[in-house]
């Protein structure tokens, strides 16, 4: 009744006539054998019930700024505008919220660290002062408001929003790193309630982004490209190109276990020194810590990010193979053939470097982050589906009787052998067990990543994944400077990570990685690449047929020839 005469039938304004309609449809089903007397006489004596489902908002700004760009480059702009398109994105409501929620109190939390910047202005009294202020830029209007300073007392402070209502401030809790600050009567700035609790807020000068993919099928669960979308509508996840720096080396280690060595390859940690060219400094990469530590395991260098065993992996494996990987991986646009690229000096989005460590979480499938599912017109045709399937035997000729049953698969294209990708998965879930993202091992659930953090510490990355999501963040200043001492991926991007991880999998069943056939694992010790019974070995996983073998050790000398050395007890290589 409701699509031909919604206002006649409508249930709070005509509630008698929707009665009586819902009573007669009562009576045409108990007329029809559809219901029996007593059913009828129950459902007629009961009250109609209106109920209204609330549906949260969802900001997802830049995730729908990216989805009408893509609408508008592909199908122009009158299609767009004019012609009424009904598009199917792959947003999930639940990841963009906690999405949202934790990029903000990442940037919040770390422009805490740098400490309070003073008051947006100080103002007197009057009114067309106060006027002025409705024209400063709200970064969140639904959330932030301005706020004067009154009067100022010894750890509180009242203030008066635009709208001439008073409160009181505590310079406590979540205050606390205003404390020390000489606030003034008139000083503005933004507040926010949370929880009943007023918090002075203050814009962040660093930026940043996060982006939240599904490895299996390169859906694009969630976006945020930047503290706040009315302040700029720069997308830090699509546009901005920045050095990866530490987080690109999954690529240089793939490229050496595709090169037949195993993540327990002992590798030298020492100075290493490359001539330039005459006229030009020599060049001398150094380890974070501006430490050498000497022999070790592949797998160690990743996990505590050594530059030096990086290079000099890069250096034997050849940067030609390491390009090659990265272009399978779509990172190779703005790369060269300098080695320097092995320590991450080119520059990526945070988009594409998501959808790369996609790639190995999966076992190797090549994926494409997309936004968009399907585009119908407005007459419900199907115009576009970033569906990729094959039907088999769906086309059939001749006798029907005898037919084979159809089939339907995603069209899948492998660019990495899956177990090179598990290999380089186990390395990474090292990362946050023991190496440099160790800080999220507290979670106690199925992780891996990989932090990058890039000369002066100018961008903070930490790219992660669970066996079923890939989340990157990013963290800068969109002019490049630096993030302060000791301001590096595992310190600003990895919390972000963190935390998001905590809210979005911690009620989930905590299912392991995926271990391919053809896999074999080995007890090592992480130090020596030796197997070993120690409590401490790590469970190596090898490629059936590359287990270390007898009480050999291959190794290679400066000269690159294959020498044996009896004592070291295992089948790894050693890079001189």
């Amino acid at each position: 009744a409701l699509p031909k005469a919604p206002n006649n039938y409508h249930q709070l304004k005509n509630y008698n006539n929707a009665v009586s309609r819902r009573n007669w449809v009562l009576d045409q089903m108990r007329s029809n054998g559809y219901i029996s007397e007593e059913e009828l006489t129950v459902k007629k004596n009961k009250l109609l019930v209106i109920k209204r489902e609330t549906i949260l908002p969802i900001n997802a700004e830049y995730f729908r700024e990216e989805v009408r760009k893509t609408l508008y480059n592909n199908f122009g702009k009158k299609n767009l505008y004019e012609e009424g398109l009904v598009v199917k994105t792959t947003l999930n409501t639940f990841f963009q919220n906690i999405a949202d929620q934790v990029l903000i109190e990442g940037l919040i939390d770390y422009d805490k660290r740098r400490g309070w910047r003073g008051p947006i202005t100080n103002i007197n009294s009057d009114l067309s002062s106060k006027k002025s202020l409705n024209d400063i830029p709200n970064p969140f209007p639904n959330k932030w408001y301005l706020a004067i300073v009154k009067e100022v007392f010894h750890n509180s402070i009242e203030i008066e929003n635009l709208k001439n209502q008073k409160d009181i401030i505590n310079l406590s809790d979540n205050n606390q790193w205003l404390a020390k600050e000489k606030l003034e009567i008139n000083d503005v700035f933004f507040v926010e309630k949370v929880k009943e609790e007023l918090i002075i807020r203050q814009i962040p000068k660093v930026n940043g982004a996060i982006i939240v993919i599904n490895p299996h099928s390169g859906k694009v669960l969630a976006l945020n490209g930047g503290f706040s979308f009315k302040i700029s509508e720069f997308n830090r996840a699509t546009q901005a190109k920045r050095q990866p720096g530490s987080a690109f080396k999954p690529i240089v280690y793939i490229s050496a276990l595709k090169e037949a060595f195993t993540p327990s390859t002992l590798i030298l940690d020492a100075p290493y020194v490359i001539d330039q060219g005459p006229g030009l400094p020599k060049w001398k990469p150094s380890n974070y810590a501006e430490k050498f530590y000497g022999l070790g395991t592949m797998r160690l260098g990743l996990e505590k990010s050594r530059n030096l065993m990086t290079i000099r992996l890069a250096d034997k494996i050849g940067m030609s193979k390491i390009l090659k990987t990265a272009e399978d991986f779509n990172l190779h646009k703005d790369l060269d053939n300098n080695l320097s690229m092995a320590l991450g000096a080119g520059v990526v989005t945070l988009k594409d470097l998501t959808n790369a460590y996609a790639m190995i979480v999966n076992g190797g499938k090549k994926i494409k982050p997309k936004l968009i599912q399907s585009v119908y017109d407005r007459r419900g045709k199907l115009i576009f589906s970033s569906e990729e399937k094959i039907c088999t035997n769906c086309i059939q000729s001749g006798n029907l009787i005898e037919y084979n049953l159809p089939t339907i698969e995603e069209a899948e294209e492998f660019i990495i052998d899956s177990k090179v990708a598990y290999q380089m998965t186990s390395m990474l879930e090292g990362v946050i067990q023991r190496g440099t993202g160790k800080r999220i091992a507290e979670l106690n659930i199925p992780l891996a990543g990989k932090t990058g953090t890039t000369n002066d510490n100018k961008d903070a990355w930490f790219i992660g994944f669970s066996p079923d999501l890939v989340v990157g963040v990013y963290v800068g200043y969109d002019k490049p400077k630096t993030l302060g001492y000791k301001e590096t991926g595992s310190k600003v991007a990895a919390p972000i990570f963190k935390k998001f991880m905590s809210y979005a999998l911690s009620q989930k069943n905590k299912i392991p990685f995926r271990v391919p056939s053809g896999i074999s694992f080995v007890k090592i010790d992480p130090l020596t690449g030796l197997q070993t019974d120690n409590k401490n070995g790590i469970m190596e996983p090898y490629i059936k047929g590359t287990e270390p073998f007898n009480n050999n050790v291959l190794v290679l000398d400066s000269l690159g020839s294959v020498v044996t050395d009896t004592l070291s007890g295992t089948g790894n290589l050693f890079i001189n």
